[in-house]
């Protein structure tokens, strides 16, 4: 295979797997709909490593686990669009909260 049609080859992985990174986030946002207060949905409904997160139905952002197996869990709550971290936490319960309380939805010392 020569190398454009490898760089198209690789070009046409990409877009399939941000496509699918779209389907999967919509069916989330979907589950979070109508939700009342804060909420979390899993990304992929087989794992809990990433999980959107709402308030009142409002997609705020997401959390992801960042700990390595056997290793005290570590959570990292992301702005929706902005792609900048609030930061790390020690639960998906705490890092989503953080992430509400930096979208002005809760008040601190609140969960």
């Amino acid at each position: 295979m020569d190398e454009d049609a490898l760089d198209a080859v690789l070009e046409a992985e990409r877009i399939v797997r941000l496509a699918g990174w779209h389907v999967q986030e919509h069916m989330a946002l979907e589950r979070l709909a109508g939700t009342v207060g804060l909420a979390r949905a899993r990304f992929e409904p087989r794992s809990e490593v990433i999980q959107l997160v709402a308030y009142d139905g409002e997609h705020l952002g997401h959390v992801r686990r960042e700990s390595p197996p056997g290793q005290e869990k570590r959570w990292v709550a992301v702005l929706k669009d902005r792609a900048r971290q609030v930061g790390t936490y020690p639960s998906a319960a705490a890092a989503a909260a953080a992430l509400a309380r930096a979208c002005g939805k809760l008040v601190e010392g609140t969960s």
